[in-house]
């Protein structure tokens, strides 16, 4: 009965997605009986085509008679969503959860030893884990895309005439190159706004070299500019701002942060403070964007990978107060900042983790969806691979220090903790987006260890497979990556072609975001990896060697994805294995091809 179960939730879930990947977009309203209509059509297509193939009505009506009570209830609670996709939603959460009680029919049913048994309990949880973060996932993707009413999106923000609090924007430094960080200041210089001081901060730079031309020009630019040269100051990046905020002016109001080498608009203020008339507002962000990619190169395709967070997560997690304060390009109130203590310089990444405790204390948080400056992307392929270490280590950091206060039942434990239910998911998805990755890895091991398996016909067996199990994964795969290219286009206007460049643009980092995933799970601490801002010459060799993990990996899988296809038994779990292989070298192999024609900072 399972089996039928979810042959008849799987073609609900097929119809429905396909529909919607392919015209889901297009429908900009809503309406409780356009919805039902379609809900009933795709339950309807489901249930002949079950009837026809398997009989039973009784097993079909019951099915189908609580997959329509739950749809109505997504349909009322998705209410600003079209038709498309509340179904494609509800259908994913009925399909997700049945396959895995299906898989776990299938464990439990055959008789496999104990080393198999246990094989395939470890499979099953990390199966189950990856489709709850690939859950939230589709959650982000399809609200964003399918979404026709937005409660809280801002594109502007009404001037408030009169209202010019001081701001104290702070500049940290470490080891920069002059010229980008003088581009900066100059940027900063031309500001449309009356009140305003910049901090520049330049810690631990060894070379006095370096940081002497900076805090010439700031004595050149005025008394509103002032430079401060730390040695041997502890904190990193955190703690040069923390420093900062001893050194504010006492008038200021508004702390803003901006990263050594972006040049803001002359109306990044004038834009974005009126914000703060609403004395509930404790900062505001808006996108980090960037300025030095070559249209049609492998840069671009790495730039879209970066607006995609911008794109995707930020405005859905607006609507529901719970965005992240990403650093530069925002502005937080100085007391909101002092009355969590400042930044802590135990995280890596400080930035989101002070957002975190802000909006613990009932604070709101705004996403100004509006470009206002521009910086510069890694130049190299490992220096890409730098900045994705730093970003995954301090969320990773952030789990483990904040895990409890995330939990549903958080506020009965913390009375303090005014984090809503939906900003507890929407911090804790994010979170844990980012061991997406790290289950990769293991899933890899797994096919390899299945691989091997086939080559040397052993009578150990991972996992039992049957055909549904190989059909219906198949499927998903596929939707999954259709997903990914569908709100890749959608959401960042891109052609194809550019889209699945771009998603193999975050591909092929994934091999560094699993390791700091595993870095960060058994380490509390690591060393701030600086993002170089200068290019360098690059040669071919150095291009591989910063690749060669994900380059080996991706050949074993080549090798192996090959030899089991030419060389095991002509059975439907050798094709879906070896096939399996063949793709996850893809995901690897796109490390050293990015690596290779990767180039940024033309400046």
């Amino acid at each position: 009965m399972i089996a039928r179960a979810l042959y008849l939730v799987a073609a609900w879930f097929s119809v429905s997605m396909v529909v919607t990947l392919v015209v889901g977009t297009r429908l900009r309203r809503t309406h409780f009986a356009l919805s039902f209509l379609w809900l009933a059509s795709v339950l309807a297509v489901g249930d002949v085509w079950a009837l026809r193939t398997f009989g039973l009505p009784p097993e079909v009506i019951a099915l189908t008679g609580l997959a329509a009570v739950l749809g109505v209830g997504c349909i009322v609670w998705l209410r600003d969503w079209n038709a498309f996709g509340q179904v494609a939603w509800l259908t994913t959460v009925i399909v997700t959860p049945l396959f895995l009680v299906y898989a776990y029919s299938v464990i439990t049913a055959a008789r496999l030893t104990p080393a198999s048994f246990l094989a395939a309990q470890m499979f099953l949880f990390v199966q189950t884990v990856a489709a709850l973060v690939a859950l939230t996932q589709m959650y982000e993707n399809l609200d964003v895309n399918c979404r026709v009413r937005w409660r809280n999106r801002i594109d502007r923000i009404q001037p408030a005439p009169g209202f010019t609090p001081m701001i104290s924007l702070h500049l940290p430094a470490y080891d920069e190159p002059p010229e980008i960080v003088q581009g900066t200041l100059r940027a900063l210089a031309a500001l449309d706004y009356p009140a305003y001081e910049v901090l520049v901060i330049d810690n631990n730079t060894p070379d006095e070299k370096t940081w002497r031309p900076i805090e010439a020009l700031c004595r050149e630019l005025g008394p509103r500019f002032r430079f401060f040269h730390l040695e041997k100051w502890p904190g990193f990046k955190s703690g040069a701002l923390n420093f900062a905020l001893t050194q504010t002016s006492s008038s200021a109001e508004l702390i803003g942060v901006v990263d050594a080498d972006y040049r803001v608009d002359p109306n990044f203020l004038r834009e974005m403070v009126p914000a703060f008339t609403d004395p509930r507002v404790a900062f505001i962000q808006a996108p980090q964007d960037y300025r030095d990619y070559t249209p049609g190169s492998y840069s671009e395709a790495i730039y879209y990978s970066y607006e995609y967070f911008f794109e995707v997560p930020m405005p859905v997690r607006n609507e529901h107060n719970a965005i992240i304060f990403a650093g530069t390009m925002g502005l937080i109130r100085k007391s909101v900042l002092q009355e969590i203590g400042g930044w802590s310089e135990w995280c890596i990444t400080e930035d989101a983790e002070a957002s975190l405790r802000v909006l613990k204390l009932g604070y709101k948080a705004l996403y100004y969806h509006r470009s206002l400056g521009r910086g510069l992307m890694p130049c190299t392929f490992a220096g890409l691979k730098r900045q994705r270490f730093r970003w995954c280590f301090g969320n990773i950091q952030i789990l483990r220090k904040h895990w409890e206060a995330l939990m549903p039942w958080a506020h009965w434990i913390d009375p303090q903790n005014r984090l809503t239910q939906a900003q507890r998911y929407f911090y804790l998805a994010g979170l844990v987006q980012w061991l997406t990755d790290a289950f990769n890895v293991a899933f890899l091991c797994f096919l390899v260890a299945g691989g091997m398996i086939k080559l040397f016909s052993s009578s150990f067996t991972i996992l039992p497979t049957t055909f549904p199990w190989i059909t219906l994964s198949f499927i998903f795969i596929l939707l999954n990556i259709w997903r990914l290219v569908w709100v890749i286009r959608n959401a960042l206007k891109l052609s194809l072609g550019l889209a699945l460049r771009s998603l193999y643009g975050m591909f092929s980092v994934g091999w560094v975001v699993a390791i700091a995933v595993f870095r960060g799970a058994i380490q509390s601490k690591t060393a701030f990896l600086r993002t170089p801002k200068t290019m360098g010459n690059v040669r071919v060799v150095n291009a591989l060697f910063a690749t060669q993990w994900e380059a080996g990996i991706g050949l074993l899988c080549l090798g192996m994805g090959a030899a089991v296809l030419a060389l095991a038994d002509r059975s439907p779990n050798t094709y879906f294995i070896g096939g399996l292989l063949l793709w996850q070298s893809t995901l690897y192999l796109a490390a050293p091809a990015y690596s290779l024609f990767y180039k940024a900072c033309n400046l």
